[in-house]
């Protein structure tokens, strides 16, 4: 029975951070509300290192706050395609008001 009780608890915690929100991310939120933006456009722009970026735009997509999609290249663009982060439409609207 207590098993059963300390896993209960184990999941509370995992729900926990999940729905925490670190300084990066809130961050990352204001700035996603001016539009969409590249991974190296939000490490310019915010000075925040690559590693933490990249940690908290994963857990931003999994709470459904942020969408991920790619920037289709041009004829003129070599290598690995960009892709773009932005708020969900929900998001953006609730912000805006």
């Amino acid at each position: 029975m207590n098993a059963t009780n300390s896993l209960d608890l184990s999941a509370d915690k995992g729900d926990m951070k999940l729905k925490s929100i670190s300084p990066a991310e809130e961050k990352l939120l204001v700035v996603l509300k001016e539009g969409p933006l590249t991974r190296d456009q939000l490490i310019a722009k915010l000075g925040i290192p690559r590693t933490t970026i990249y940690d908290s735009l994963k857990k931003l997509i999994l709470r459904n706050e942020v969408k991920k999609y790619p920037l289709f290249a041009t004829e003129r663009s070599k290598g690995r395609p960009q892709v773009l982060f932005s708020l969900l439409d929900d998001k953006k609207e609730a912000g805006a008001g």
